[in-house]
């Protein structure tokens, strides 16, 4: 992660919240991904699913993940995700 996402991150504040912004939920699938290499082609598709309803919900549209509940940040405008939600979301399609 780089030095400007590391501050973004730290100004939003997601340290103390149960918030992920996009680049923490792509680390999270890929911490899966290497700790579950029997399931790393659906891993890989996971990513690529995420990556796709991100893009989505950053141009306006509705997105297609029913389970990943977000929210937008008031001042930067950064789409943000629950844990809760990223954990659900994963364990459904991954098991």
């Amino acid at each position: 992660m780089g030095v400007r996402s590391v501050l973004k991150k730290e100004l939003m504040g997601l340290d103390d919240t149960s918030l992920l912004a996009a680049d923490d939920v792509r680390a999270l699938l890929t911490q899966t991904m290497k700790a579950q290499p029997d399931k790393s082609e659906q891993g890989f598709a996971l990513i690529s699913r995420f990556n796709d309803n991100h893009s989505q919900l950053a141009y306006g549209e509705k997105s297609k993940e029913e389970l990943l509940e977000y929210q937008v940040h008031r001042l930067f405008k950064d789409i943000l995700y629950t844990r809760r939600s990223v954990d659900k979301w994963l364990s459904h399609h991954l098991n």
